[in-house]
């Protein structure tokens, strides 16, 4: 999957994130001269002096984990930049907004697609069983030439969904053959090949708000509660999560049939979920801003505008540095907040309570 896919389209819902421009603000707040992500630092060197950002950053990669991180670093940047005699620029919470969205898109990067192992996945998944790759030859399946062309994943994700009724009660016995993300990249870029088609394995996604009507409408009625998919996955990429609808489908009573473009949507709308994470709780969120002793300064929350787990770690690099001079002041630690700390908060803040 190429990396523009990830610079096209939003990965929160609430506002549109640049995570292209996020690359411009991790650069020019100076992050770079003390993190590396994927191994180079400014000036492309490497430096080892901070944490790697382009992976292992945290276990889960959710905006308030990636707040977490941010805030409970806060300290000990602070210091760091104090002794070096550094003063970057404060950020504002559409900067860190679109640092996560950049530091989120990077760490899903699927492997180039591959036509050998696509051909070794048509075979080992007995695709060949049913569907010969000659127009001439019979078979239960329609032949590859005579499908309609695959002309990315999703579009070969979309017609194997709806295929996925027949094939069912067709391949019952046996068992289910279940797919990988990877896999449905190196087969797409396979049956391009034998369809004697341009090899395209990248594709673009809708805006994700686009998605929730017709998830809601096919997936929303199992898919809520307890199974509510933003509890359920994390840090996939979307072919990983069309690999799971795959291989869930013999769990399922009956399959909704989807136009390709509803496919689209969804794959968007539940990539955008696990990046926004599970919703916080307003009542723990007072307990937490309470026993983290915030509730002592921060008594009046006043009636500003919403806050985000964004807006949150953006307080390290503004107000943040003449708060934690404060605290050292008077022997005050500073808070740490977990990823879910962050999200009962931020709910408790908008909650107007």
């Amino acid at each position: 999957m190429s990396r523009s896919l990830f610079f096209l389209w939003a990965v929160v819902s609430a506002c549109a994130a640049d995570s292209q421009r996020g690359a411009m603000v991790l650069e020019n707040a100076g992050c770079l001269e003390c993190h590396t992500v994927r191994g180079q630092g400014i000036g492309h060197e490497a430096n080892a002096t901070a944490p790697e950002l382009g992976s292992g950053l945290v276990p889960a990669y959710t905006a308030p984990a990636l707040a977490s991180a941010v805030w409970n670093h806060t300290p000990s940047m602070l210091a760091d930049m104090f002794e070096r005699g550094v003063n970057r620029p404060a950020l504002t919470a559409k900067d860190s907004e679109d640092l996560f969205a950049y530091l989120y898109s990077i760490q899903f990067f699927d492997f180039p697609a591959e036509v050998r192992r696509g051909k070794e996945v048509f075979q080992s998944k007995q695709c060949a069983s049913c569907h010969s790759l000659e127009k001439s030859s019979s078979g239960p399946g329609k032949a590859v030439p005579e499908w309609t062309p695959v002309d990315d994943p999703v579009t070969l994700v979309y017609q194997m969904w709806n295929h996925a009724s027949t094939m069912h009660e067709e391949w019952a016995g046996p068992g289910w053959n279940k797919m990988s993300g990877r896999d449905f990249g190196d087969l797409t870029v396979y049956l391009q090949e034998r369809q004697g088609g341009f090899r395209q394995s990248s594709f673009t996604l809708p805006d994700p708000a686009s998605g929730q009507a017709p998830f809601d409408q096919h997936c929303g009625r199992c898919h809520a509660g307890p199974l509510a998919l933003e509890n359920r996955l994390s840090n996939l990429t979307s072919m990983d999560i069309a690999a799971s609808m795959w291989n869930h489908v013999p769990l399922m009573h009956k399959l909704p049939a989807l136009p390709e473009e509803d496919m689209r949507k969804i794959l968007a709308y539940v990539w955008q979920l696990q990046y926004r994470g599970p919703a916080g709780d307003a009542a723990r969120g007072w307990q937490t801003f309470s026993q983290k002793g915030c509730a002592s300064c921060h008594g009046d929350r006043g009636a500003g505008s919403a806050v985000t787990p964004f807006s949150l770690a953006a307080i390290g690099w503004g107000e943040g540095r003449r708060m934690h001079q404060r605290m050292v002041k008077q022997g005050v630690p500073w808070p740490q907040l977990s990823p879910k700390d962050v999200a009962d908060v931020v709910a408790y803040l908008n909650s107007g309570k």
